[in-house]
């Protein structure tokens, strides 16, 4: 199977999709237009206009239309948008999974999703489990990775052992890393304004016939000019009714047809990232045999039908036009092409170590797998759990404990920073974690334990959030320096935390923000060279690689409030732009053939702080 292949004809599909679906939903909007401007003007058998009124009223109606398209879309944008996946995941009755449950197949499906997390890169989402819905199927919703949610049904729960959950997360993960979720929302809002145009269509037509049926009962000189206007708000209506109904038909066809390209697009990118088949393919011929199969109850549906991993509705005439997943025999003979065609028979995974097999993110390789890159390598996952003691990580699930996380990150052993713990935590409710704060930590393990931390983190308020971030950083500062280490710590929590910001435009050049780019490249160049020589040679190189003039490499800052700022900055670059920054980032890291765990730590900020997921670097030894 070739995976790029097939990566490269979905995007392009998707595209060329994309733009079919806005030129049809334009078309119908522009012939709804001119037939209301026809019925309007219409006066027993020619148009009571010339062409210049004909052009300006068609204009207007052209306006009036796509205004009650515009707004009514932008308002459900706003609504999907405010709240991020979590909004989806409530509207199908979904509930937050505690990140401290005790139940096992809970606890397993978020070692999953952690673990996957930590080895793409980006923030551990929240699991919500729709407890209710007993057929077979999973989500990803939300704006960016950020406020991303996987959602996942009981039925997949129960039904799917750890290889399968793995490949399914894989492939919702893939949805999250390939930008569809935003697609998704926006494909929602889209269709909604063009569902509102039918809806304020029949608003208007009761309207009419009610003013009509009044008209017949009294009659009075006025009766034909009241007959008139009735008529024709009933003929407006009518064009908007129709051209609702048309419109959201077309509408849901193209979306079901640009689904079925990132559902193609996904299952490759799941199968590359776990490196191996098996557990996505299996998955798939669970569905295919399962009673209810991948169908869901819930009244909302139909809307987000097109996010899951399954077919959610349909059967029949129907699922061929509106189909929002290509069919399952179809999907299994693309991942494994020597398939018989048997779905009754899944391959034999051993369950025996269900909790510990297969690696996810990186799976150990099979005998026909090619060897691991060094950015595979750098794919920490289940490594950099089991180096962590289950005590350790109980401690970073609990909401309240949590806390104590980013303090035993911070925490020097001095005694004015013990005082300052105490004044920020309730009084007594906090001893039994004193001890933690002593632990003596790997230091390339601090930000993958702050971020498993994030979830149960999230359960404070916005205003806990800041007033425990000053906090931090007061304790940080006690001693007069505020280190590199301490400032990752307090800004990747505080980043990945904090409510989510209203996604900032991105479409601004390396050229217009090279003030930005410039600053974090020198302290970058700076940090990770032994010699002036170096770092010179290394921030050149970097500026060469992103076709920026080249500038004289000024001396290190290090005022890391100045570099949030920046990055701040660089989060409105364009998506391509953001991706050559952190390459060259990168080159500037690796210029001399390691990577300490400062640059690597200063690495994932940047990364986060841009929004975008990138695997972490190998941390050599020091």
């Amino acid at each position: 199977m070739n995976f790029a292949q097939h990566q490269d004809r979905a995007k392009t599909r998707t595209g060329l999709l994309v733009v079919l679906f806005f030129l049809a939903l334009l078309s119908i909007t522009v012939v709804a237009s001119l037939l209301i401007v026809i019925a309007t003007s219409w006066d027993n058998g020619h148009t009571s206009l010339n062409l210049n009124e004909i052009l300006a009223f068609g204009a207007i109606s052209f306006v009036c239309v796509a205004a009650i398209v515009g707004i009514s879309s932008a308002y459900r944008l706003h609504q999907l948008s405010k709240h991020g996946g979590q909004a989806v995941a409530e509207q199908l009755g979904g509930k937050l999974i505690s990140t401290n449950t005790s139940d096992f197949k809970q606890r397993r499906l978020l070692n999953v999703v952690e673990e996957m997390a930590l080895a793409s890169g980006m923030p551990v989402p929240p699991v919500y489990l729709l407890a209710e819905e007993h057929g077979i199927n999973a989500f990803a919703a939300g704006m960016s990775i950020d406020d991303a949610i996987i959602g996942v049904t009981q039925g997949a729960l129960d039904t799917f052992n750890r290889d399968e959950l793995q490949g399914v997360m894989a492939h919702e993960f893939s949805h999250i890393l390939n930008g569809d979720m935003r697609l998704n929302t926006r494909l929602i809002g889209t269709l909604f304004g063009i569902t509102c145009m039918g809806l304020l269509g029949q608003a208007l037509m009761r309207g009419a016939m009610q003013s009509q049926r009044r008209a017949s009962q009294f009659r009075s000189s006025n009766d034909k000019d009241k007959g008139s206007g009735a008529g024709l708000i009933l003929v407006i209506a009518l064009v908007l009714t129709v051209f609702g109904w048309l419109g959201t038909q077309f509408g849901s066809m193209i979306k079901a047809a640009i689904s079925r390209q990132r559902e193609f697009l996904a299952d490759a990118s799941a199968v590359q990232f776990t490196r191996n088949d098996r557990g996505i393919a299996n998955a798939l011929k669970k569905i295919a045999t399962h009673s209810q199969q991948s169908q869901l109850q819930a009244e909302s549906t139909k809307e987000v039908s097109h996010m899951m991993f399954g077919q959610a509705q349909l059967s029949g005439l129907s699922a061929m036009l509106y189909a929002t997943h290509p069919p399952l025999h179809e999907r299994i003979l693309r991942i494994q092409p020597d398939w018989d065609g048997n779905f009754t028979e899944h391959a034999q995974v051993s369950t025996t170590n269900d909790e510990v097999a297969g690696l996810s993110g990186f799976s150990a390789p099979h005998s026909h797998d090619a060897p691991l890159t060094s950015e595979q390598k750098s794919q920490v996952g289940q490594r950099v759990m089991q180096q962590l003691p289950d005590a350790l990580l109980e401690l970073a699930r609990e909401p309240y404990s949590a806390r104590f996380i980013p303090l035993l990150l911070i925490f020097d052993g001095s005694d004015e920073q013990r005082e300052l713990i105490d004044r920020m935590l309730p009084e007594g409710s906090h001893q039994e974690y004193m001890p933690w704060l002593d632990f003596e930590l790997k230091a390339h393990l601090r930000l993958p334990l702050l971020e498993l931390a994030v979830p149960a983190l999230k359960s404070m308020s916005p205003e806990q959030v800041s007033n425990f971030c000053l906090g931090l950083t007061e304790m940080a500062k006690l001693d007069n320096h505020y280190a590199l280490n301490e400032w990752c710590v307090i800004n990747l929590m505080e980043k990945l935390v904090s409510p989510p910001k209203h996604p900032a435009p991105q479409r601004k050049t390396l050229q217009t923000v090279k003030e930005s780019v410039i600053w974090v490249l020198r302290e970058l160049s700076w940090l990770s060279q032994t010699s002036a020589q170096a770092s010179a040679t290394a921030y050149q190189r970097a500026l060469q690689h992103l076709t920026l003039p080249m500038t004289e490499l000024d001396a290190a800052n290090s005022n890391w409030s100045l570099t949030r700022s920046a990055l701040e900055q660089l989060v409105q670059l364009r998506p391509a732009d953001k991706q050559r920054f952190l390459e060259a980032c990168k080159m500037v890291i690796e210029s001399d053939g390691k990577v300490s765990v400062s640059e690597g730590e200063l690495f994932r900020v940047i990364a986060c702080f841009l929004e975008v997921a990138v695997p972490p670097l190998t941390i050599d030894a020091e």
